[in-house]
Order: C-alpha cells, then sequence, then structure tokens
C-alpha cells in the first residue's frame, strides 16, 4: 500500500492543532485564538470559554486527522473522507462559533 505525501502531511497538522487544542483548554490560552481582544472576556468565564475553545479547536484536528488517515486507505471511498471532514469541521466550528458567542462580548 502507497500512502501518499499529503496523508503524512495532514496527519501532522492534525497532531499539531490537537496539541494546540489541549494547550488551548488545559492552559486556559485564549489569547492564542484571540490576541490582544482576549481582555473582552469576563475574568470568570476564561476557564469555561478556553474549554470551549479547546474542544472546537480538537474536533477540528480530528476532521484533519481523518482526512489524513482515511486517505492512506485506497480501498475506501473518496466521499467518505469528505464526509468525516464535514462532520467533524462543522461540529469544531459549531463549537467555536457558540463559544464565542456566549462568552466573547463586544465593549
Amino acid at each position: 500500500m502507497k500512502v501518499e505525501m499529503i496523508s503524512w502531511i495532514a496527519v501532522a497538522m492534525g497532531i499539531f492543532l490537537l496539541v494546540v487544542g489541549i494547550v488551548i483548554w488545559v492552559g486556559k490560552k485564549i489569547d492564542m485564538v484571540h490576541g490582544e481582544e482576549a481582555s473582552k472576556v469576563a475574568d470568570y468565564d476564561v476557564e469555561p470559554y478556553a474549554r470551549l475553545l479547546g474542544i472546537g479547536v480538537i474536533i477540528l484536528s480530528l476532521a484533519v486527522i481523518s482526512y489524513g488517515v482515511l486517505s492512506c486507505f485506497p480501498m475506501i471511498p473518496v466521499y467518505f473522507q469528505w464526509i468525516a471532514v464535514g462532520v467533524f469541521g462543522g461540529a469544531g466550528t459549531a463549537v467555536l462559533l457558540y463559544g464565542h458567542k456566549k462568552y466573547f462580548s463586544d465593549k
């Protein structure tokens, strides 16, 4: 079985995003996403907001990892790859948008 370079790159990028999501969640590093705008989040909301951001990025990383892993198997139809990317990508985006709407306010 020949695995193309794009599969390895996708898995590596997915693992990198997974680590970033864990750092955001555990380290409460919302400034990694918002930079200077992170001060718009109330101090008591930083922990739950970081949790949602971390979970959202972790779910997005699963989209990238699933693409890389599924593309290694030529017997799996391509549309399964894109269904997995769509499901994980949509779920991760929904979590990020929900967290942004709930905890990030324009002052």
